[in-house]
């Protein structure tokens, strides 16, 4: 049995698609899929041997963890930040919007929301975010908001600013609840698939699950994501209808699942600048990464 945890978005789709395709059964894996909430979370089930794969974002527990000496590796990544269409954006709230509220040095000390810690994939995506105007994390206050609460924290006032996902986003700005003002730069990745101890001591069977997955990665390149097939096997996995998948942006995605370097070396240097790291020097890419 091959054990895989996921956080349910389209960001890991080529898991699902492996998955109801039957490539990881007839690599002869028996796949079952267990959902994680947060992506940091799986970080110690992986590397304890609980689950033998994540599909989950980078995230400051990821690279904590290596540097413990805990057993896990970044193998892929998936879900790059697409060159047209934004399915992960910034949204300023909209009163504050029509009060004049832009992305600008104006935003220090404001309330930002996102899933996850200071640690998670989208405290950095908002890092990169906020460079371009001069701003760093440790200049605005962070709130752990899930997708679930995020219309509440809005039509509440609880945050002045939101970075969330599809089908989220849109949903959100033509509620009139935010104004979208922007998103992380095209082209990069900070998801993808983590290996525990079980595949990086065996590396035959480690090959094989990455073939399958490219394999299936191949197949939703392109066109290929909206095929009937596909799309029913991200509805069953992130619990969405597949006319919302089909409506919101998507996430594009490489058919080798080629790790974004600069992504894993820039995060990385940018956790350590925020002190949201336990350590200081930074970790080496041997450490980081496995390659099947």
């Amino acid at each position: 049995a091959l054990t895989i945890g996921y956080v349910p978005s389209t960001l890991f789709a080529p898991v699902f698609v492996a998955v109801e395709k039957g490539y990881l059964r007839d690599a002869g894996f028996d796949a079952n899929l267990t959902p994680i909430t947060a992506g940091a979370d799986s970080m110690s089930l992986v590397a304890q041997g609980q689950v033998d794969v994540a599909a989950a974002a980078l995230s400051a527990a990821f690279y904590n963890a290596v540097n413990r000496g805990l057993e896990i590796k970044f193998v892929a990544a998936t879900g790059y930040q697409p060159q047209h269409g934004r399915p992960s954006a910034l949204l300023i709230r909209q009163d504050l919007y029509d009060g004049g509220l832009r992305l600008s040095p104006a935003l220090k000390g404001r309330k930002f929301g996102w899933i996850g810690n200071s640690g998670a994939a989208s405290a950095y995506y908002v890092a990169r975010i906020l460079r371009t105007v001069g701003l760093h994390l440790t200049d605005i206050e962070s709130l752990n908001i899930p997708n679930p609460e995020q219309q509440t924290a809005l039509e509440r006032k609880a945050v002045d600013v939101l970075f969330t996902s599809a089908p989220f986003s849109d949903e959100f700005a033509q509620k009139h609840l935010g104004t979208i003002v922007a998103s992380p730069p095209p082209g990069i990745a900070a998801s993808g698939i983590f290996f525990g101890p079980a595949l990086l001591h065996n590396h035959e069977n480690a090959s094989a699950v990455m073939t399958a997955l490219r394999k299936a990665a191949a197949e939703i390149v392109g066109n290929g994501f909206y095929d009937p097939a596909n799309l029913a096997a991200y509805a069953k996995y992130t619990k969405q209808p597949v006319e919302v998948i089909k409506a919101a942006p998507r996430y594009d995605f490489k058919p080798d699942l080629r790790i974004d370097q600069g992504t894993l070396e820039d995060m990385q240097r940018e956790f350590v600048a925020d002190n949201i790291l336990t350590y200081k020097q930074p970790l080496n890419e041997v450490r980081l990464v496995a390659r099947f």
